[in-house]
């Protein structure tokens, strides 16, 4: 044996080697929208998390986003989707050409991204040029400045029809001036401000509530999403007294992940059935249980436009679940009926079985189907994807 010391390290020959950074360009861009695009290639679309492994390094918010200003510039775009991206406001010029891309652009989608406030003062002395009718701005937190300046042009736009605000810091106190912008905008007809924190406080869900009437009274508003906003039964009251209405112009309404429970779904379905304008309705994970069930069956086949029925996670039980499908009569009128994370027992499974045999439901328009279990000697209810 050699009694020589030996230099060999056998783990420096197991890492690879490091492999460098490929070069950013216009070139390359266009390349990865011929991925997910089509001709004329009018989409475009870019993710910080894709840009790091495809270009195996971090992202550089001075150097990389001008290239990506840069291609915005030069292409006739419809839409622009951002995320995860950060804009510095240490070259103002960079700032101003991103504002300026911006401006013929249809849908801006600006998802999880740090903006400067420097965005919003741009933003706002354009408003005049921009053509946006979709602002999406999910998961982007906004300072109280940021508000402002995003009430500001609410106020000024002409063309603006849908607004997401949703997961972006919006606490009670200046969900007023969005409601504010809203009111005072001359064509927004949809609004998702999901997630809205009570700050240091708890929630005054009600005044929030009164808000929201008043949006819907005055505003004619179509689309209205407000998940994770601890609402509870008597927060559905203002908009219940709306979709009573048979003027009511809502047609999609999505208060999912609240905590209406049983009460609460009482007052949307008797609403809904006497208005009858509604044609969407998501109230999943919101603890309705079997007697929130029981309405809903109670009252499902008189809801004449009702389309759409989302209700996963909402613990109601297998008589109920049962109760619901019983109403399905040929020729069906849902479009869409979500159950999967409720109870279900073999005569759920009978039912569904009769119901999708028969063609008065199709796969596509439930997320459950039915299986025979050889364990069991019955059948039983599975998810359907």
């Amino acid at each position: 044996m050699c009694d020589m010391p030996c230099d060999y390290d056998p783990c420096c020959c197991l890492a690879p080697p490091p492999v460098k950074g490929r070069l950013f360009t216009i070139m390359l861009l266009y390349c990865w929208q011929t991925e997910y695009d089509k001709r004329p290639y009018r989409h475009f679309r870019f993710s910080r998390l894709d840009f790091e492994e495809r270009m195996n390094r971090k992202y550089h918010c001075i150097r990389d986003f001008r290239t990506v200003v840069n291609f915005m510039l030069r292409r006739h775009l419809f839409s622009a989707s951002i995320s995860s991206t950060v804009v510095s406001n240490w070259d103002v010029t960079l700032l101003r050409d991103f504002v300026r891309s911006l401006i013929p652009l249809h849908k801006i989608e600006l998802r999880l991204m740090q903006l400067p406030r420097e965005f919003f003062v741009m933003l706002r002395l354009n408003v005049r040029k921009m053509m946006v009718v979709d602002l999406n701005l999910e998961g982007t937190q906004l300072s109280e400045y940021d508000v402002r300046m995003l009430h500001k042009f609410l106020v000024a736009t002409k063309t603006l029809r849908h607004l997401n605000v949703a997961c972006c810091n919006i606490t009670q106190y200046n969900f007023a001036l969005i409601a504010d912008g809203v009111h005072k905008a001359e064509n927004i007809i949809s609004l998702n401000a999901s997630r809205i924190l009570g700050l240091k406080l708890t929630l005054d869900t009600e005044k929030i509530m009164s808000l929201v009437g008043t949006l819907l009274m005055q505003n004619q508003l179509v689309n209205l999403t407000l998940q994770h906003c601890e609402f509870v039964a008597h927060d559905m009251e203002p908009i219940a007294e709306y979709l009573s209405s048979k003027k009511s112009s809502l047609r999609k309404l999505d208060v999912a992940y609240n905590r209406i429970g049983a009460d609460g779904t009482l007052f949307l379905m008797r609403a809904i059935a006497k208005g009858g304008m509604l044609s969407y309705l998501n109230i999943s994970g919101n603890g309705i249980g079997r007697h929130g069930g029981g309405w809903i069956a109670m009252r499902f086949s008189s809801c004449r436009m009702l389309r759409e029925l989302i209700l996963n996670y909402n613990d109601i039980d297998a008589s109920a679940i049962n109760l619901i499908l019983l109403t399905i009569k040929k020729p069906s009128r849902v479009l869409k009926l979500n159950l999967y994370g409720n109870t279900f027992n073999a005569r759920t499974a009978m039912i569904l079985r009769r119901l999708l045999d028969s063609g008065v439901l199709r796969h596509e328009e439930i997320d459950l189907s039915y299986t025979y279990d050889e364990a069991l000697q019955n059948y039983r209810v599975v998810p359907w994807r």
